[in-house]
C-alpha cells in the first residue's frame, strides 16, 4: 500500500510540474504576443502621424521609381493580375463565396470570423483613409496606371489581402492535415500577401509608405480577429 501511495504521489508531482511548465509557456507566449502587438501599433501610429503631415517621403519616391522600373517576361501581367482580387466588387464576392463555403462545410464559427473580420476591416480602412487624408501619388512624379478616388493611406488592397488571405492562411494551418496540399495552399496565400504591396506601388496607386502602413494596420486587425476566433473556438478538452 505504501509503495502504491508513493507512486500516486510521484505521478501527481510530475503532472503538476508539467501543468505549471505548460502554464508558464502559455504566459510567455502571451507576453511576447502582447509586446509584438504593442510595437506594431506604435509603429503604425508613428507612420500614420507622419503620413498625415507629408504627402510622401523622399525614400517613397526613390523606392517607387525603382519598383516601377522593374519589367520582364510576365512581370507586368503579374503585377496587374495580383491587384484584381482587391478591386471593385471582387472582395465582396470573394468573402461571401468563401464564407458560404465554410458555412456549408459546418465551419460556422470560421465563416462568421472571416466575414465579420474582413467586413469590419473594410470599414476600418475607410475610416483610417479619411482620418489621415493623404493624397494619392501624382502623375507628375510616377506613372499612374488607372484612376483612384479614395485617399492613399493606408492601402485598401493591402489591408484586404492581409485580413482575408491572412485569415485563410490561419485556417489552412489549423484545419488542414499536414502534407503537400496544405504547404502549397499556405505558400500561395503567403505569396499573394507579399506581392500585393509591390503591385500597388508598381501600378502607381500608392506610395511604399502607404503599403507599409496597410501591412501594419492589417496585421493588427488580423491579430484581433484571430484572438476573438480562438476565444470562441471550443477546445478539445471541453
Amino acid at each position: 500500500m505504501s509503495s502504491d501511495r508513493q507512486a500516486m504521489d510521484s505521478n501527481r508531482a510530475v503532472t503538476g510540474a508539467e501543468g505549471s511548465g505548460s502554464g508558464a509557456y502559455v504566459v510567455r507566449r502571451m507576453r511576447w504576443a502582447e509586446t509584438i502587438f504593442a510595437l506594431v501599433l506604435m509603429a503604425y501610429t508613428a507612420l500614420a502621424v507622419l503620413a498625415n503631415r507629408y504627402a510622401y517621403f523622399e525614400w517613397d519616391l526613390r523606392l517607387a521609381r525603382w519598383i516601377q522600373s522593374l519589367h520582364g517576361f510576365g512581370f507586368d501581367s503579374l503585377m496587374e493580375w495580383i491587384s484584381i482580387p482587391g478591386s471593385g466588387w471582387t472582395p465582396f464576392f470573394l468573402v461571401v463565396a468563401i464564407g458560404l463555403g465554410l458555412f456549408g462545410a459546418r465551419l460556422r464559427l470560421e465563416a462568421l470570423a472571416l466575414t465579420s473580420g474582413v467586413g469590419l476591416g473594410a470599414l476600418l480602412n475607410r475610416f483610417l483613409k479619411q482620418l489621415i487624408g493623404r493624397p494619392r501619388p501624382s502623375n507628375l512624379l510616377l506613372h499612374i496606371d488607372g484612376r483612384y478616388r479614395l485617399e492613399s493611406f493606408p492601402s485598401g488592397h493591402v489591408m484586404f489581402f492581409v485580413e482575408f488571405f491572412g485569415f485563410a492562411f490561419v485556417l489552412c494551418y489549423v484545419l488542414m492535415k499536414r502534407g503537400a496540399l496544405r504547404t502549397a495552399m499556405m505558400s500561395l496565400l503567403g505569396s499573394l500577401i507579399a506581392l500585393i504591396g509591390v503591385s500597388r506601388v508598381w501600378l502607381g496607386a500608392h506610395w511604399p509608405s502607404d503599403v507599409a502602413g496597410a501591412y501594419l494596420a492589417g496585421g493588427i486587425w488580423l491579430f484581433i480577429t484571430i484572438g476573438f476566433y480562438r476565444r470562441l473556438k471550443p477546445t478539445g478538452n471541453e
